[in-house]
């Protein structure tokens, strides 16, 4: 008897030991998972905030789009509409896919695999925001002029103004995506690390 009470005992403890074993990885795993989340939620709070700013200086652009009242106003004024209303919903569209992934959902190679498409998408957008960025002050500078100052950049002589405002707004942009992208690159460089540590 006592030989079978001590194997009941050892099957008992086996059985306690694997349904701890299974815990601690779920928890493990839901740790994992909200360290993950947490590492986009910073950039999608600023992306969020800076998409709506975005909108409403887009929604004053359109109520106010009958004053561009020459064709190349119209054009900078279309242009400009266009990225500010089409990169702020792919960056929330692409941040959100990148935060959602689901670290138990698939096996880890798959869970890496849909990252790293995640991730590379996403870097190609910023790299493209960069760039469009850019476009975007030069095609805004006439809009707001003509909307906020009622000159139209098109027919009036170039201004000191603008000469120093130019390259000085340039710079300044690229150290501002400058930081902006480094802070960026670090969040999901942190992100893909938790993802390595939960293998």
């Amino acid at each position: 008897m006592e030989l079978e009470d001590i194997q009941a005992t050892w099957a008992q403890m086996s059985d306690q030991l694997e349904k701890q074993k299974r815990l601690t990885n779920d928890i493990i795993m839901k740790m994992a998972q909200q360290e993950y989340k947490n590492r986009f939620d910073k950039i999608l709070g600023y992306e969020t905030l800076g998409a709506l700013v975005t909108y409403v200086a887009a929604a004053v652009i359109l109520f106010q789009f009958k004053e561009l009242d020459t064709l190349p106003l119209q054009i900078c004024g279309v242009l400009t509409l266009i990225i500010m209303v089409v990169l702020p919903f792919y960056s929330l569209k692409y941040l959100r896919e990148l935060k959602n992934t689901d670290l138990a959902d698939k096996s880890y190679k798959e869970t890496i695999t849909v990252f790293t498409k995640r991730r590379q998408r996403y870097n190609r957008l910023l790299k493209l925001s960069v760039y469009l960025g850019f476009v975007l002050m030069l095609f805004i500078i006439p809009v707001t002029n003509k909307l906020f100052n009622g000159k139209d950049v098109f027919a009036a002589p170039i201004e000191k103004f603008w000469l120093w405002f130019v390259p000085i707004g340039f710079v300044l942009y690229y150290f501002f995506t400058k930081r902006i992208l480094g802070c960026y690159t670090a969040n999901i460089k942190k992100a893909e690390q938790v993802l390595k540590d939960t293998a």
